[in-house]
Formats: C-alpha cells, structure tokens, sequence
C-alpha cells in the first residue's frame, strides 16, 4: 500500500502517451490543479477509486477519448456539473461515480454508455429520465439511493439492451413493474429493500431462459408460488424472502433446485411439505426457509448436496428426529433449526466418523429434544476448536455473490441484542429442549467458541472447571437447569463477556471475586439461594468469619486491657492512698511549686 500525494495535472502533462491509468485503492490521494490544458488524446481509461477526491477534475472536461471512467469510493459531493456530461464525448462506455455523496447528476452526452454505477449516493426522486435515453446501456446499478419512481415508458427504452438491474435498497413503490417481462437479455435482477406490491407477473416466464439471479426480499409482494420460475432452469440465485407470499411451495420447484446455488424463501407464509428433489443439488450453497409454516421432516435429499454451507429452517412447524445425516455434509457452516417440533435423542451420523468438521454456528434451540448433549458431535468441531489453526472463509462466496445471512443472539434472559453477520460468529445454542446429564467437558475444547446457550433443559451436576478455556466466549447462558456445586474460579479467565446468565439454578458458595461477573446485574445470578458475594446483597457467612479473625487479636487486646485498668483502679480505691502513689504526687507537687518560685523571683529582678 502507497502513501503520500500524487499531483495528477503534472503526471498526465508529463506522460503524453500515456493510454489508461489505475490508481485506484493505491493509498495515494489525488490531487489537482484544475488545469484544463492539461489534455492526453490517447488516454483511454482512468480509474482513480478511493484516492479521496472532493470533485470531479477539471482536467477531464476535453478528454474526449476517455472510454472507461472510475470514480467511486470518493468524497464528490453535490451535484455534478454540466460539462461533466461531455467526458469522454461519444465514447464514453463505463462510468462509475458509486460509493460518493453525489446529490444529482446531468446527462452523459455518451449515446455508447454501457456501464452506469451510481449506487451508493445521494440521488433522491425518480429515476433521472436520461438514463433511458441510453439503448447501449446493459448493466445499471442505481442501488442504496432515494429513487421513489420507475417510469414504466422509462424502462421500455433500455430493456431490449440491460443485462443487470439493480434497484435495491431504494424507496420505490408501485406493483412489480410488467416492463421487466420485456427485458430478454437480462440477467441479473434485483429488486430488494422496496415497497413493490401486487404479484410477480406471469409474463416473467418470457425472460426464464436468461435471468440468472433474481432478488425481490424485503418488499410487499403476496401471491402464491410463482409457477414460472419452475421453468427458469438458468436461474442460480432466487431470493423472494420477506415479503407476502403464501400457500405450498409448488413440487414442480423441484426441478430447479438441482441447478441453484441459492435459494432464500424465508419470512413467508408457506404451508406445507418442502418440495422433493428432482435430480441433483451438488451447486446448493444455501437454503433458507425460516419464519413459515412448513410440516413434515427436514428432506433427506439434502444429505446429497455436498456443497451446503448454510441451511436455515427455524421457526417452522418441522417434526421428526434430528437429521443425524446432515453431519456428513463436510463444507456445512451453519445449522440452524430452531423453533420447531423436533424430537428425541439426537445420535451421531452412523456413516461418517467426522461430522459437522466445519459448524460454526449449531442452534437446535426450542425443539423436544431428550437425553444427553451429543458430545460426539463437537468432538469434530474443528471450526471452533481453534479457528486460527482452521481458517475458513468469513463469508460464503457463491460464484461472486458475496451472500450474508444476520442472525441475531438470543436467548432467555439474554440482553444480548447485538446483530452479527453470520461465519464471523461462533456459536452452540441448544437451549429450550430437554437435555439432562452434566454439561459434556469435550465443550471446553472448543476455545474459538463465542456464544454458548445451554439455558432451559435439565442439566445437572457441576460447571465444568475447564470452561475457563473459552477465552473467546463473549455471551454465555447457563440459565434454569438443575446446575449444583459453586461456580468455578477459571471463569475468570472469561475476559471478553458481555452477556452472561447462571439464573434458576442450584449454585452454592461465593461469586468468583476480582473478576467482571461483579459488573453483571443481579439477575444474572438470580434463583439460586446457596449463591453469595457481589453483585448480590447477601453477604457470605466466609466473609464475615475472615473478618472476625482479622479483628479477633484487637479485640483481645482492647478486652485485657479493659480488664486490667478496671482491676487496679478498684484496689487502689479499696485500700485508700498508697505510698508510692502519695510519694509520686508529693514530689510533683514539690517540683510545681519550686518552678513557680523561681518565675516570681526572675520577675521581681
């Protein structure tokens, strides 16, 4: 990485011939002394990304040759200036002003513009008419701005030539614009964090044979299944979660899923089975369906698609047994299946010595589950045994979709709201089923652990002194189980906590002192009687025993020589004046009086 301050005016001077530049990310920041005159002809491509500018360069108003401009991830602010719409004259045909605090923009005289990057920015209102002046254009990104319309005559003009349309994250409202059907080369459509209402369009099924992606989440949208995308068989990326959508996901969807990567139905108000699978599903990275009503058992197709990395089923109406086979799925990162009516003992996979090697996050919370925590399973843990020694990728890259799934930490009596980003996060909850037993030691070997939630089953027996060795844990809950015994002094060696619940348990003895358990409230030690110490008000019977023997040697002392004075006075009363108490105040007074003699005598002298 560069550093320092890079004078563009005196390079482009100085370099006549010079054909394309790529500054871009360098650590250099650019700038300019605005000199028009300073003009390279040849100059093709400039991409000065990040160099932290404020404007545009006045030096770009007569480089008319410029095919290719990069300028995102700057401070330009405002609105752009008109004669910037002459960059480049006729040739220009990538501009990317992304990731600035640009307010407005004027037309781009280029009728060749192909590449248009804006998200990002500032623009407010409709989406600015010139824009769908540019038949040529085939990738348009006006996402994370304050666009609130889309001319439907606007879109007509560029769908015979757009590849990809990106609105997301803007204020649009209207009913699923029926423009897109006329759109036969695209392929990238996202349409997320609107409010679209009405239904997907049948006439979808005319663009079916090239839409690749197509992300509608976060929207109004309500319907049943659109059947069309049963026939997209290009399609690897469909998300439509959080939106309306209601009844069966149709079984015909089961012909899709062998060639998608993607696919997130979440937050809906499906019913019903899941779908079987018609073929393979060897490219399935990720399958979401949380937040519906779906019955029946997880599929067992699942245990066939090798590539699995998230697969995300809470809070349905799921039943039968743990799906034990899901541990041989070697890339599975996240397991989430919470909030269901799964039951039983959960077994070990009977075909795989090495299950769940690259779990990161494991949550079976609120289920029925019974008998012991399978410590089988995290014998082979190895993301969070050490995840310095196993560094797995933070995030789930899917052919260049970078694709996050939020979840947030909870748990009873958690006050823990943080949100995080799933695979930078480490986690077991298995709270709110019926585990009995003591808590498995083979727990404490997984020290890249963060959050652990054992909170609301039957557990018994003693905290394990080597919970200490989860260095990395920032929320633990152990809350209402049958938990007996004090709480052992490795916790604290918990520096990082930051939610931590021992509630409605059966814990003896004084909280660990010197530690920061004392800066936790007292609900978090609440419900067990035998329990004493700060932050709680009952003071331990220990304390007060050291005390007494700290003081015990004072007090003996104040009590004898109480004692004694009383003793000697009373006999030295008892038996009138004795000598050598009047032998002693004779002398005193004696010396007294011949002192005040001599003063008298001075004086008189």
């Amino acid at each position: 990485m560069l550093q320092g301050v890079l004078e563009m005016d005196t390079l482009l001077s100085n370099l006549p011939k010079l054909e394309a530049v790529d500054i871009s990310y360098s650590g250099l920041s650019i700038v300019t002394k605005n000199d028009a005159h300073y003009v390279n002809p040849d100059l093709y491509e400039l991409s000065l990304a990040a160099c932290n500018l404020t404007m545009i360069p006045d030096f770009l108003r007569d480089m008319k040759n410029l095919r290719v401009l990069d300028l995102s991830g700057n401070y330009i602010s405002g609105h752009i200036p008109t004669w910037a719409g002459e960059i480049g004259g006729n040739n220009l045909i990538y501009l990317d002003l992304s990731d600035n605090f640009i307010t407005g923009l004027s037309e781009f005289r280029s009728d060749g513009l192909q590449y248009l990057y804006l998200h990002l920015n500032l623009i407010n209102g409709p989406l600015p008419p010139w824009i769908c002046n540019k038949k040529h254009l085939k990738y348009l990104d006006i996402s994370q701005n304050g666009i609130t319309e889309m001319d439907a005559q606007c879109l007509q003009n560029i769908s015979s030539s757009l590849v990809s349309l990106n609105v997301y994250g803007n204020m649009i409202q209207g009913p699923f614009p029926t423009t897109i059907c006329s759109m036969g080369n695209l392929m990238y459509l996202d349409m997320s964090y609107n409010s679209f209402f009405g239904v997907i369009p049948e006439c979808l099924k005319n663009i079916s044979s090239s839409l690749v992606s197509l992300m509608v989440h976060s929207n109004m949208i309500q319907g049943p299944f659109p059947t069309t995308i049963c026939n997209m068989r290009s399609l690897l990326y469909l998300d439509m979660s959080n939106n309306s959508f209601h009844g069966e996901i149709p079984q015909c969807f089961g012909n899709v899923i062998s060639s998608l990567a993607l696919i997130d139905l979440g937050a809906n108000e499906f019913h019903g089975t899941i779908p079987k699978l018609n073929g393979s599903c060897e490219f399935l990275d990720v399958l979401k369906l949380n937040k519906n009503k779906l019955e029946g058992e997880v599929p067992s197709f699942l245990c066939n698609c090798r590539s699995l990395k998230i697969l995300h089923l809470e809070h349905n109406q799921l039943n039968g047994k743990f799906p034990h086979w899901l541990g041989d799925l070697q890339q599975l990162q996240v397991l989430i299946l919470r909030s269901n009516k799964l039951h039983g003992t959960i077994e070990a996979s009977s075909t795989s010595d090495f299950v769940f090697p690259s779990l990161r996050i494991f949550d079976i919370s609120n289920n029925r589950f019974v008998g012991r925590i399978p410590g089988k399973y995290f014998e082979n843990f190895n993301a969070i045994k050490d995840m310095e020694k196993d560094p797995k990728t933070k995030f789930v890259n899917i052919s260049g979709l970078h694709y996050y799934s939020i979840i947030p930490l909870k748990g009873s009596q958690f006050s823990y709201t943080s949100f995080y980003m799933t695979l930078l996060l480490l986690s077991i909850d298995l709270s709110s089923n019926r585990f009995e037993g003591e808590i498995p030691n083979i727990i404490c070997n997984l020290k890249s652990l963060m959050v652990l939630n054992l909170s609301n089953n039957n557990l018994s027996g003693q905290i394990p002194y080597a919970l200490g060795n989860l260095v990395a844990m920032e929320a633990l809950d152990l809350s209402r189980n049958q938990l007996e015994g004090e709480i052992p002094q490795s916790v604290k060696n918990l520096n990082f906590l930051s939610s931590f619940n021992l509630s409605q348990n059966h814990l003896v003895g004084r909280i660990p002192v010197g530690t920061q358990l004392q800066s936790f409230a007292e609900d978090a030690f609440y419900g067990n009687p035998g329990l004493c110490g700060a932050p709680l008000t009952i003071q331990c019977i220990e304390a007060k025993k050291e005390e007494w023997i700290y003081m015990e040697p004072v007090m003996l002392g104040l009590g004898c020589g109480t004692l004694l004075g009383v003793v000697w006075g009373y006999r030295m009363l008892s038996t009138g004046r004795p000598k050598w108490f009047s032998a002693i105040a004779d002398v005193g007074g004696h010396t007294r009086r011949k002192k005040r003699k001599q003063v008298h005598i001075r004086k008189r002298n």
